[in-house]
C-alpha cells in the first residue's frame, strides 16, 4: 500500500542525509528547526502544567520534565524519546508528549538523555534508568500509586524503553515495575546483520534508510557486545515477567521485523503482548500528528490500543 499522500507531500520536501559519516551537529539543528513546523497549525497542546526537574544519578545530570494533564490523571507515563540515540531533546518531543499527555489523562513524564557519538553506550541507557527508577519511585505524587505506570519510547527511545524493563526486573531493588511498555517502531537488536531480517533488506522506508541506521547503531554502540540485552533486548535469554507490551510497527520500516520478532518473543515467555501495525505510514509519525490527518488517526488508535491494555493489566 502506497504511504499517505499528505505525509508524502512532506516526505518530498525533507532534506535527504547524505552518504558517509553522519554530521550529528547539522542533524540536530535541523531537527530543532522543523519543530515549529510539525507541531501544525493549531500550535501546542494546552495542558495544565508543564515542570522541568533535573536528577543527578552516577554523577550524571538527567533532565526531565513533567506535564499534568487538565483532566485526572489516571496514571503515569515515562516517555523517552528518540532519535538514533544521537539527536532529539525535550524540546524535539514536546508537543508529542503534550498530545499523550492530554489524550491518555496520564501524567507524562519525559526525560532525555546524554548523546551518542560524544557520549556512547552505556551514557543514554545509564541516564534513562535513572529517570526510570526516579518516575517508579515517585508514582504517588505523578499519577497516583494505585494508578498504572508505562515507559514509552520510540526509535532509539523503544530500545532505550525495552532495556529498561528487563534491568528493572533484574535488579531486584524494591523499586516497582511499570505495569506495561508502549515500544514505538523500537530498535531491539543492534547485532543484526544486513540480511537478517526481510524488512532491512528491502529498506522501504524514506525517512529511515537502512545505510543511516547502520551507522547510528556503530556510532552509539561504539564497539560494545551487540549481544548485550542493555543493547539488544531481544537478545536477553528470558523475556517473562515483564509488563504487559505493545508495539506499533510499520510496513516499510527497516525495523519491523525485529520488532514484531521481540513482540512474538515477549508473547511466548507469558507476557501480555500485542502488535499494531500500520502500512501508510513512516518511521516516526506519531511526531507528525499535528499535522498530518493520517498521523493523528493513528496515534489515536495507539492511545485507546494502549488504554485497552492497561485494563486488562
Amino acid at each position: 500500500m502506497a504511504l499517505d499522500p499528505v505525509l508524502q507531500q512532506l516526505i518530498d520536501q525533507l532534506p535527504t542525509v547524505p552518504p558517509g559519516p553522519v554530521d550529528y551537529p547539522s542533524l540536530r539543528q535541523q531537527a530543532a528547526a522543523m519543530i515549529p513546523l510539525i507541531v501544525g497549525p493549531e500550535g501546542r497542546i494546552e495542558v495544565a502544567s508543564v515542570e522541568d526537574r533535573q536528577i543527578e544519578a552516577g554523577g550524571e545530570t538527567v533532565p526531565l520534565r513533567i506535564y499534568r494533564p487538565a483532566t485526572e490523571a489516571v496514571g503515569t507515563l515515562h516517555y523517552i524519546h528518540g532519535g538514533g540515540w544521537a539527536i532529539g531533546d525535550l524540546d524535539t518531543v514536546d508537543h508529542t508528549v503534550r498530545r499523550l499527555c492530554r489524550d491518555l489523562s496520564m501524567v507524562v513524564v519525559a526525560s532525555s538523555y546524554r548523546l551518542a557519538p560524544e557520549n556512547p553506550f552505556p551514557a543514554a541507557f545509564d541516564d534513562s534508568l535513572a529517570a526510570a527508577r526516579w518516575v517508579s519511585a515517585n508514582r504517588a505524587d505523578l499519577g497516583g500509586e494505585a494508578a498504572p505506570a508505562v515507559i514509552a519510547g520510540d526509535s532509539a527511545g523503544g530500545n532505550l524503553a525495552a532495556a529498561i524493563c528487563l534491568a528493572m526486573r533484574d535488579a531486584a531493588q524494591g523499586v516497582r515495575p511499570f505495569d506495561a511498555q508502549l515500544l514505538l517502531y523500537p530498535a531491539v537488536d543492534l547485532g543484526v546483520s544486513e540480511d537478517d531480517y526481510h524488512s532491512r533488506v528491502r529498506d522501504a522506508d524514506p525517512t529511515l534508510r537502512r545505510a543511516s541506521l547502520e551507522i547510528c547503531v556503530s556510532d552509539y554502540a561504539a564497539g560494545a557486545d551487540a549481544t548485550d540485552p542493555r543493547l539488544s533486548p531481544i537478545k536477553a535469554p528470558d523475556l517473562s515477567d515483564l509488563p504487559s507490551a505493545l508495539t506499533v510497527v510499520l510496513s516499510v520500516d527497516p525495523l519491523r521485523d525485529e520488532a514484531v520478532a521481540y513482540a512474538d518473543r515477549l508473547r511466548d515467555a507469558g507476557v501480555a503482548s500485542e502488535i499494531l501495525e500500520f502500512d501508510n505510514l513512516t518511521h516516526g509519525f506519531v511526531h507528525f500528528a499535528g499535522l498530518i490527518p493520517a498521523a493523528a488517526d493513528a496515534t489515536n488508535v495507539v492511545t485507546a490500543r494502549l488504554r485497552a491494555l492497561l485494563t486488562a493489566c
